[in-house]
């Protein structure tokens, strides 16, 4: 903010996630106080929304987000949020899918075992699910092997143009 950004590109690439607090935290700074970021969505038809807490400093700021496959769970959170609501471009390749809530469960089961139950599935603000079909990018570029080992990245080249172009 001090530098006066004139873009942001947010760079989700191989982001496995994180916690949903940081998602939903991380998201706030782009979209207005209580502002449906994601939806818990339950078998049993319930829902639990988490909403904005309205930070907002960034929503002025033109924004673009890259991801690939390995963008999942939380990264998705934050990346649909950000495009549901037209705040950003999704630049990359399709995310991996991982909108899912787990919980793990001990009670009754032998000292030292678990089991990890998929008890409900994230939706974006708009109703999408994130659980298998991920995110696809509205720019879809590819990045091959030998351009990596080249220090080259079309990804990144795109968000920028892409920003200088808004």
């Amino acid at each position: 903010m001090k530098n006066n950004v004139s873009g942001i590109v947010l760079d989700l690439r191989g982001n496995p996630g994180g916690y949903l607090s940081s998602a939903v935290n991380t998201a706030s700074y782009w979209i207005p106080a209580n502002k449906l970021i994601v939806s818990e969505a339950h078998s049993d038809g319930s829902t639990i929304p988490y909403y904005s807490n309205g930070n907002e400093s960034l929503s002025k700021i033109p924004t673009v987000v890259l991801m690939d496959g390995g963008t999942a769970s939380a990264a998705e959170i934050l990346s649909g949020a950000l495009h549901d609501y037209g705040i950003a471009k999704l630049i990359g390749d399709k995310s991996f899918g991982k909108g899912s809530v787990q919980k793990v469960i001990t009670d009754g089961l032998p000292s030292g075992t678990a089991i990890k139950v998929t008890v409900a599935k994230w939706l974006t603000p708009k109703g999408q699910n994130l659980n298998h079909n991920g995110l696809d990018p509205d720019i879809k570029i590819d990045i091959t092997q030998d351009q990596i080992q080249a220090g080259q990245d079309p990804q990144m080249d795109k968000a920028t143009s892409t920003l200088q172009g808004e």
